[in-house]
């Protein structure tokens, strides 16, 4: 079993995907009269929360001048949303006290704002399990470029080949592979049966799954 396991964030510590969909949804119907649908959320999951934005403003034609603006809304409240309804993804706790018992090293590498991870962790209780936090903020490139994870591997003083990446989105998994490291696609129910995610060593459905491929 690897000895060191970077963890994605959203989707995969904490079901937040549902609540990311919703603000935003809601956010453009009122402002914009624009309907967000699957197609807007597919192509860029896993990308930080500011070059979402932006690729979802070129695609519908609206103004960027005001992002900055709308990414703060937006994160805020999608934050007070999770600390009032904190959804853990289920088995993620087991997952992560059977990893610490076994000594594994684990870091988290989101592309999730800074403030948005030390809201999750800190609400579940759950920062004293990770060695290394990382953010797409302040790095140069987002997911599917492999800086995060590679960065995340060098807080960790390892090899990227010693490392394991457990991932929700396809952008995340591609960023995983191109880091030169193993991943275990978790994807959302909807993107189960998609044959892009197969370049991942594993795909599987929940953390049970993943304790049982970690432990065969």
């Amino acid at each position: 079993m690897s000895k060191i396991i970077i963890f994605d964030m959203d989707g995969v510590i904490i079901d937040s995907e549902p609540v990311w969909q919703q603000v935003e949804c809601e956010f453009y119907l009122r402002h914009y009269n624009i309907s967000l649908g699957p197609k807007d959320f597919d192509l860029f999951t896993g990308m930080p929360v500011g070059i979402f934005l932006r690729k979802l403003h070129e695609n519908h034609g609206l103004p960027t001048n005001n992002l900055p603006q709308i990414q703060d809304t937006i994160v805020a409240q999608v934050a007070e949303k999770i600390r009032q309804q904190p959804k853990p993804i289920a088995g993620i706790f087991e997952l992560l006290n059977y990893l610490q018992r076994r000594g594994t090293l684990m870091a988290v590498a989101s592309s999730s704002p800074q403030y948005q991870i030390d809201n999750v962790l800190n609400t579940l209780n759950i920062r004293h399990y990770f060695s290394a936090v990382v953010s797409a903020d302040g790095l140069s490139y987002g997911k599917p470029h492999p800086e995060i994870f590679l960065t995340a591997a060098a807080m960790l003083k390892a090899e990227p080949e010693t490392c394991l990446v457990i991932e929700d989105s396809l952008n995340g998994v591609i960023a995983a592979r191109a880091a030169g490291m193993r991943v275990i696609a978790l994807p959302a129910e909807h993107q189960q049966n998609d044959p892009r995610f197969t370049i991942a060593d594993t795909v599987i459905l929940n953390h049970c799954q993943v304790l049982e491929w970690l432990t065969a």
